[in-house]
Parts: C-alpha cells; structure tokens; sequence
C-alpha cells in the first residue's frame, strides 16, 4: 500500500481531496501535485482537504501545505482543511497554520463556509 493516497472528488461546493495515509518527505511532492492539478483543473473553487484518514505530517508536508495554501491563493482558490485528528488540529496549532488556513470539523462545514473565511476551528 503507498504511503499516501489521495481521491479526488468534485463536489458542487468545491474540490474534495481524500487524504489517507503520511505526508512527509516521500510523498510531499505527490500532495503538493494533487492540489495543484485540483487548483487548476477547477480554477477559483475551494478545495478541500479530508483529513479524516491523515495518519501523520511531518515538517516537509506542512511546508507543502503552506505552499498549497499559496498557490490557491495565488489563482483566487481557497484551501481548506476538515476533519482533523486532535493531533493534527494541535500540530495546526503549534504551528500557527490554522490561523492561515481555515480548518473545519466535516468536509461539509467547509464546503458550506463562505470563500472568505476565519478558521472555523
């Protein structure tokens, strides 16, 4: 089984990327590649990471989550996260992301949210 897999589904409020596995430095490339084909292939739509199944990030896949961030930003998308484990949201935390990143706790809350939001968290 790969380290990570990642499902893609379009949904009428945005893009929903399923996350299942680790991000870390085996697989940063294949998570920041994800967002990026999501970001384009559906220009201005939110998309959505589902944590539900994220097993573990380490410090290259944050950075690659920031760069994601960016880069939705960038092609006036929105990246949010849902569904987070109480050791991802504290990871979130610590590191500040989730005061850049609006983070949700179901994929339907962000796919309800308005564009331009505060965390929900």
């Amino acid at each position: 089984m790969p380290a990570l897999k990642i499902t893609v589904r379009n949904d009428d409020g945005g893009v929903v990327l399923v996350l299942v596995g680790e991000i870390d430095m085996a697989t940063e490339e294949q998570f920041h590649q994800a967002v990026l084909h999501s970001l384009a292939e559906w220009p201005r739509q939110r998309v959505v990471l589902d944590c539900t199944r994220l097993d573990f990030i380490d410090s290259s896949g944050l950075r690659v989550l920031i760069q994601s961030y960016k880069a939705a930003r960038e092609r006036r998308g929105t990246l949010f996260i849902a569904c987070v484990t109480e050791r991802l949201a504290q990871i979130l935390r610590v590191t500040g992301i989730d005061t850049r990143i609006p983070v949700f706790p179901t994929v339907e809350s962000a796919l309800a949210a308005p564009l331009e939001t505060p965390s929900a968290n």
